[in-house]
């Protein structure tokens, strides 16, 4: 087996300085002699032992990351956030480990046991909450980042500002000439689902118009086609949906109805999906900064776990309004 004594007398350096360059610190070496190095590592084969390095550096650079829809199924959010954050964390040679908790708190605390046991370095929790004995459990023990509006004080958060979120849907079919308008929303459990309905409401009594047409149903292209058929029976003239694929699912209802978007039904979502640009029309969106989201969870996970104990940040991103054809504006037909 090659070792790192064999990589230093081919470098012409010390196992030290190896060391070093293999793991990126603690202390600086030159581009030379680092070149030098990993020309070695590259000719002898030279492959660090992990549980070894792991043992000395009570770390194992792994990140754990727990979502409620990781795949993306219900909600394009979760998968393409996940994602970011797996490319933040490649970067900065973390290794993540996914799991799905399927909207079941039983799964959710499982993963969250699981990976303590696995000894990640941290953890990332995309709208999961763990019970009461698990915040217990994880205080003191590895820093963890929510994204959630609710949080135990110790957990770093971020969200996106769901309430001006809806607000901003509001006024902006209000703002089209529309008085007869509709809510589609998911579960209420939910807290950044509440805070949609509770600035769509916000919005339109601004307008003196009536907030009363609402319908629940799952995060989901189903859901928001079963929500939307239910609606459209009160003839709606325009629909905000909590995700954009209940928007993308209305659309469909609206479809099969013989309803024409925008003509008759103006629609408006809420994540900024890559998708949503590709629907026809092109969906209007209550878009929130994914990649930035994603991008600062990591981040600020990774800063705390190789800092030591640091304060929680808390963060709450702006929600853009980005205009296609399904609310009337005009389409600029570009994805």
């Amino acid at each position: 087996m090659v070792t790192r004594n064999d990589v230093a007398r081919l470098a012409g350096t010390s196992p030290a300085v190896v060391s070093y360059v293999m793991n990126n610190g603690p202390k600086p070496v030159s581009a030379a002699t680092k070149s030098r190095v990993l020309a070695a590592v590259e000719e002898l084969g030279y492959r660090p032992n992990a549980v070894a390095r792991s043992l000395r550096a009570r770390r194992t650079w792994t990140i754990g990351v727990i979502a409620s829809d990781s795949a993306g199924g219900k909600s394009p959010f979760f998968g393409e956030f996940t994602r970011s954050c797996e490319d933040v964390a490649w970067e900065r040679g973390y290794s993540v480990l996914l799991g799905n908790s399927a909207e079941q708190p039983v799964r959710a605390e499982g993963y969250v046991r699981s990976f303590l046991e696995r000894q990640v370095d941290g953890l990332v929790l995309m709208r999961v909450r763990p019970s009461a004995q698990q915040v217990k459990e994880l205080e003191g023990r590895v820093p963890v980042v929510t994204i959630d509006h609710e949080a135990p004080p110790f957990f770093s958060r971020l969200a996106v500002d769901d309430e001006e979120g809806g607000y901003l849907a509001a006024a902006h079919l209000a703002g089209h000439g529309h008085t007869r308008l509709a809510f589609v929303g998911g579960p209420l459990n939910i807290t950044a689902v509440e805070l949609r309905l509770a600035g769509w409401r916000k919005g339109l009594a601004e307008k003196g118009l009536d907030s009363s047409l609402v319908a629940h149903a799952g995060i989901s292209l189903e859901g928001g086609y079963s929500a939307a058929t239910e609606l459209l029976a009160e003839r709606p003239t325009a629909l905000f949906a909590t995700t954009d694929h209940q928007a993308i699912g209305a659309m469909r209802a609206a479809a099969d109805l013989g309803l024409r978007v925008p003509a008759d039904l103006a629609i408006i979502g809420f994540d900024g999906a890559r998708e949503s640009a590709f629907t026809v029309p092109g969906l209007t969106t209550i878009r929130q900064p994914i990649d930035e989201m994603a991008r600062f969870a990591a981040e600020t996970l990774i800063a705390a776990i190789e800092q030591g104990e640091t304060e929680p940040v808390t963060r709450i991103f702006p929600a853009e309004l980005v205009r296609r054809g399904s609310c009337g504006c005009q389409d600029p037909r570009t994805p």
